[in-house]
């Protein structure tokens, strides 16, 4: 008799599990597990990942070039889609070719197309009971930080490769999962195609004369700010001379003439052309600014800035009056003069800084 009643709850569970009084998934042993693997530059398809181990590769510089991925779903109503940023196609949402969901490739084969960036989202009527987390490497950055249902996570017009992706599913409300992160957000996008607004603005600095290469534009990016945030950098060829006899001797094809941030999705100018021909902005290998200006045979000024929070951040000027013998002082961002200084003592300030002639330029094609 005891026996018996020991078995009818396992009985009574049975039948209502039968007859649907109980969802399945309250039957569900744990968490669902993500697989996923990706096809590798050089390598093809790699063998399958689960739960946050890396697919791909580390220190080898071979791209993605296709992914996919699939829900041990442990009893849940779950399933997985996800689509991907792929080289000369873009995001596959905004194609014919759209989502991909549950086992199925996301990307190409054959074409040696790059993935750039990637969209992971969970689907079905226990969704909402879970998130989903990935995390890319991207060339030139790093690990990027994790990114979570749906958000974008890679590069975007920067012609960066995705090298390597780890995914993890957990619990609503988890922590976001730990590991290295060397940029902290997920996802980073060409801040020139932020800037349709601003074309007009651009081509107004094709200004032709003299000192100028057929009014070509040129830009660049570079994380000036030190917060993960490459800066649009807009440059001017100018015809190679002697930029400065002194203090900084030598030669240099282009300027500086604009820089921008990005502000919540719109541009913001942090540095614009102001002083047209006797204005020059140079960049400094540690990040800094420099701003030559001339007033002529007679005075010279050189200031010196660090790029911050949508603005620039004065540190130092040296001016030079030399109408009367070299004459150098020290002045505020005003303009007033703090002290006099000896030329050792000038030089002192201007060799701390010099100007980054192996800047990787690109034609602006509007």
């Amino acid at each position: 008799m005891k026996k018996i009643i020991q078995k009818l709850p396992v009985l009574l569970l049975t039948i209502l599990l039968f007859v649907g009084m109980i969802p399945a998934n309250v039957m569900a042993d744990g968490a669902p597990n993500v697989n996923y693997r990706t096809h590798v530059q050089n390598e093809g398809w790699q063998d399958w990942k689960k739960d946050g181990t890396m697919s791909g590769t580390s220190g080898k510089g071979f791209r993605l070039e296709g992914i996919e991925a699939k829900l041990d779903t442990q009893g849940y109503d779950l399933g997985i889609n996800y689509q991907t940023h792929i080289q000369n196609i873009g995001w596959e949402a905004d194609t014919e070719r759209g989502w991909k969901s549950n086992g199925t490739m996301s990307g190409t084969e054959g074409l040696s197309y790059r993935l750039e960036a990637i969209q992971i989202k969970l689907t079905g009527a226990d969704a909402a009971k879970f998130d989903v987390y990935y995390q890319v490497h991207a060339q030139n950055m790093g690990w990027l930080g994790w990114a979570k249902n749906g958000e974008s996570a890679g590069t975007a017009g920067f012609g960066y490769r995705l090298e390597g992706i780890k995914i993890v599913v957990v619990p609503t409300g988890s922590s976001t999962p730990s590991g290295v992160v060397d940029k902290a957000e997920p996802f980073y996008e060409n801040p020139l195609s932020l800037y349709p607004g601003i074309e007009s603005e651009l081509k107004a600095l094709n200004w032709k004369d003299g000192r100028y290469e057929m009014g070509q534009l040129y830009y660049c990016y570079q994380d000036l700010s030190n917060d993960g945030i490459p800066e649009l950098i807009i440059g001017i060829q100018v015809k190679p001379w002697n930029y400065a006899v002194f203090p900084y001797a030598g030669k240099c094809n282009h300027e500086i003439a604009v820089i921008f941030q990005v502000k919540n999705g719109s541009p913001v100018r942090i540095l614009g052309r102001d002083a047209y021909i006797r204005g020059r902005y140079y960049l400094d290998p540690n990040n800094y600014i420099i701003d030559f200006g001339s007033g002529g045979a007679y005075s010279h000024g050189w200031s010196y800035y660090k790029v911050g929070d949508y603005d620039l951040s004065f540190i130092e000027n040296v001016y030079l009056e030399n109408a009367s013998g070299e004459v150098y002082t020290l002045r505020n961002q005003k303009g007033t003069v703090l002290k006099n200084l000896s030329k050792t003592e000038a030089y002192a300030i201007f060799d701390k800084y010099s100007i980054k002639t192996n800047i990787e330029w690109t034609p602006l094609v509007f």
